[in-house]
């Protein structure tokens, strides 16, 4: 049997409902790093404008590496008209940001035109994998990280929550134990979060663990 394609919540709705057509097994849950896992592929995917900007804002290369260190076949989706390359103020920027990542970093990049592409690519890379695929750890914790990054990182951990929520969230309550005893009420009060949000999180926080406790047996 297959293991399913692990969506973050953070990707497109659209996509999502795609795969669902094109019968691929989804779980859609946060993952950090990447947007996707099928087995031990960690896949990030970039829409052209967002892969310019973390090349611009030096976060691209940084966000790679993660990927390679969490995943054991890292793979970069980038999606848009690559045509649109020399339409940036900096085309040869991205084309050396590409050549660096296949040639450098090791990590290939595949190319689709739009959403459905996309889809369409994952539920390829979703057939194909070895029925016998281990199941990854989905979240990837960076070495050496600082009490604020840690932090961050543990609030980054609840549904639907990024950067800006997770720093949103801890600002307004001071703490990571205070964002995790916050009522629903009070998560709605925080900037950017419904009362969807909010509710999902109190959901998921004051849920019992329904997962099977493995015994440690001794040799």
């Amino acid at each position: 049997m297959r293991t399913p394609l692990v969506v973050d919540t953070n990707e497109p709705e659209d996509i999502l409902e795609r795969l669902r057509v094109l019968r691929v097994d989804v779980d859609r849950r946060k993952i950090a790093p990447g947007d996707y896992v099928v087995g031990p592929i960690g896949i990030e995917r970039k829409a052209l404008p967002d892969f310019f900007n973390s090349l611009v804002r030096k976060r691209l290369f940084e966000q790679v590496r993660r990927l390679r260190e969490a995943y054991p076949q890292p793979l970069l989706i980038l999606e848009g008209d690559i045509a649109e390359i020399s339409t940036f103020r900096q085309p040869q920027s991205i084309l050396g940001a590409l050549v660096a990542l296949e040639v450098v970093e090791h990590v290939p990049v595949l190319t689709t035109a739009d959403k459905d592409q996309t889809a369409l690519l994952l539920s390829v890379i979703w057939k194909r994998q070895d029925k016998e695929a281990a199941a990854y750890g989905l979240r990837h914790k960076p070495k050496e990280m600082s009490v604020e990054e840690r932090q961050r990182f543990l609030v980054e951990g609840l549904p639907n929550v990024g950067e800006t929520l997770a720093r949103n969230l801890l600002e307004r309550f001071g703490s990571v134990r205070a964002v995790f005893t916050a009522s629903s009420e009070e998560l709605k009060a925080v900037p950017k979060i419904g009362e969807g949000k909010a509710s999902e999180i109190a959901r998921v926080l004051g849920a019992p663990y329904e997962g099977k406790q493995r015994r440690l047996e001794g040799p």
